[in-house]
């Protein structure tokens, strides 16, 4: 029979075949990502060649696959010209194979799976960090008003031919003469503002948050509860305590000049620039970006952890990274048979362990050092700063006194023989008499400030960012290559609460005032050392890499001082210093 004859009504049913195999629309070729595996899998049966014999549409997709793969794909099709060092980015396949299963109506039930993950900032060592505006980037009412002139004045008055459009950008002409490059920087900065008071002015940003969260209130679909209220009615999170009349009372005293109101702007500029009934952290510009939070709340505890949920994680994580730790830490002494580098392995493993544990709801900072950098670096809230403090602390304190009652029994044994043995595996200090203290200070120092410089990197999405989830192993292993590197001559802390919170539970464990008293290593190394190391770590990865404006380092000078001075003003009233 001839070949012809056999392939006719073969392909006949391949074609009736594929209709009833074809993908759906919202599963076409064209909606996947090109890959190695499924390039020439959308192709037809037919367009694999008249000569290939086909026993069906099954053997002909697969055959298709099969040649793909056979195929060598370039560098630039396997990654679709994204390839970077530190790996391609990732795909919806991929992306959908993590999300987890979700029963109809467990949303109802539980309103606060249903909201969006980035509802609100969240400064995690297990993702990049967030982008806020800070009030540095901020111009005064005097400033925007002021942006209807002349574009480009600076440059061309030093003779400069600019584009405005490539001002806007951000794109400034290299130059030997610093003053050239400044009057770009200036006119690029007021173009930019500029546009930005054409956006308000057009309603493209929403003018108040007033405005915006009655919106998103009245707009937001009510489902009812178990008790019959509805999700609406439960009572959301702020990102910050409204201000008060008599604390918007510094606005108008920092003002350079008479309160003039633009015959363009009107009163619309009061609604715009108005930081009253707005959270100090955020500015009324970015404040409706944040969404409200909403919580299930079945229980009064639950209601008090909403309140104090980054706290609670903090201190957990923070727990649960030291205990494994001072244990490690203890089975080693004990052994007197362990690889000394057998610690810092665990130390590692540990600070990973904490970063999955809270990194999405407190951003398992574990280290006060981080908590001061993200601060001032990078807009971390200052009235969270002593929740999380008083977190790191106590976390650290309760995992001394679990490990030593884990580990109760060796702990007596091993005191019997060698007084006050297991001190240094709690809490750090100079391991040979020849450390000196300056030794052991810039030890932690500089340890300190290689830590928060690898932990900006790993937060700056501008950078190479890992793949996700893959944040906190990384940090994990910067952990461990700093105690294998750091260690030898005071342990490595490198974090004030990690000293003084086991320091402190050993002193009342009976070991003895002289802890604190003997040295003063506790005060000039984990503390002066690592956070006056962990700064100047910040500063110059802001300084050398980081482009962000919410780095202080990258402030025009004018409104750097305008902050301190309303910073200064504002703790003033609330210490009611005048």
């Amino acid at each position: 029979m001839d070949p012809e004859d056999i392939r006719q009504p073969r392909s006949a049913e391949a074609g009736e075949t594929d209709e009833a195999l074809a993908p759906a629309p919202s599963r076409t070729s064209q909606d996947r990502p090109l890959s190695p595996t499924n390039r020439n899998s959308a192709d037809s049966p037919r367009q694999l060649g008249s000569g290939t014999r086909r026993r069906s549409s099954v053997t002909s997709r697969r055959s298709g696959r099969f040649s793909a793969l056979s195929r060598s794909a370039s560098l630039a099709e396997r990654t679709q010209g994204k390839f970077t060092v530190a790996g391609p980015d990732d795909t919806p396949q991929v992306r959908l194979s993590h999300e987890p299963f979700v029963q109809p109506g467990y949303a109802d039930l539980n309103p606060e799976y249903d909201q969006a993950t980035s509802a609100k900032p969240v400064w995690s060592l297990a993702k990049p960090l967030p982008r806020v505006v800070r009030p540095g980037m901020v111009p005064t009412r005097e400033e925007l008003l002021s942006k209807f002139d002349v574009p480009g004045e600076n440059s061309q008055r030093l003779g400069l031919d600019v584009d405005t459009s490539d001002l806007e950008k951000g794109r400034i002409k290299k130059s030997a003469n610093p003053r050239k490059i400044a009057a770009q920087v200036a006119d690029a900065r007021r173009q930019r503002e500029a546009n930005l008071v054409k956006k308000l002015l057009s309603g493209d940003v929403a003018s108040t948050r007033r405005s915006s969260l009655s919106i998103r209130s009245s707009t937001r679909p009510k489902r009812a509860t178990s008790s019959g209220l509805l999700v609406d009615q439960l009572p959301p999170v702020e990102e910050g305590e409204p201000l008060t009349e008599d604390q918007d009372q510094d606005e108008e005293v920092l003002e350079d000049g008479p309160d003039e109101r633009s015959p363009l702007l009107g009163d619309q500029t009061d609604s715009i620039l108005d930081e009253k009934n707005v959270p100090e952290d955020l500015h009324p510009l970015v404040a409706e970006l944040v969404e409200d939070e909403v919580h299930n709340h079945h229980t009064t505890w639950s209601v008090i952890r909403t309140h104090h949920r980054e706290a609670l994680a903090e201190s957990l994580a923070v727990y649960v990274q030291l205990t494994i730790g001072f244990c490690a830490d203890l089975a080693v002494t004990f052994a007197n048979a362990g690889n000394p580098n057998t610690t810092a392995w665990a130390w590692g493993l540990a600070t990973m362990t904490a970063i999955y544990i809270s990194g999405g709801i407190s951003g398992a900072h574990l280290n006060p050092v981080v908590t001061i950098v993200l601060w001032f670096y990078r807009g971390f809230p200052t009235r969270k700063l002593p929740d999380y403090f008083g977190a790191q602390f106590i976390g650290a304190f309760f995992a001394a006194i679990t490990a030593y009652g884990i580990y109760y029994g060796p702990i007596q044994h091993y005191l019997s023989t060698t007084p006050d043995g297991i001190v240094g595996s709690f809490i750090t200090g100079p391991q040979s008499p020849w450390i000196t203290p300056w030794t052991a200070f810039f030890n932690e120092f500089a340890g300190a400030g290689i830590l928060i410089i690898a932990l900006l990197a790993l937060g700056d999405d501008q950078n190479a960012p890992p793949g996700a989830g893959m944040n906190s192993l990384i940090v994990g292993l910067i952990i461990t290559c700093l105690s294998v590197t750091f260690a030898y001559e005071t342990g490595g802390a490198l974090n004030p609460s990690r000293d003084f919170g086991p320091r402190l539970a050993l002193v009342l464990l009976g070991h003895g005032r002289e802890l604190f008293t003997k040295s003063w290593y506790w005060l000039y190394g984990p503390w002066a050392g690592a956070i006056g190391g962990g700064c100047v770590g910040g500063f110059l990865y802001d300084f050398m890499i980081f482009t962000g404006g919410e780095s202080p380092v990258n402030y025009p000078l004018e409104r750097t001082q305008r902050a301190l001075k309303k910073t200064q003003m504002k703790w003033k009233r609330r210490l009611h210093l005048g």
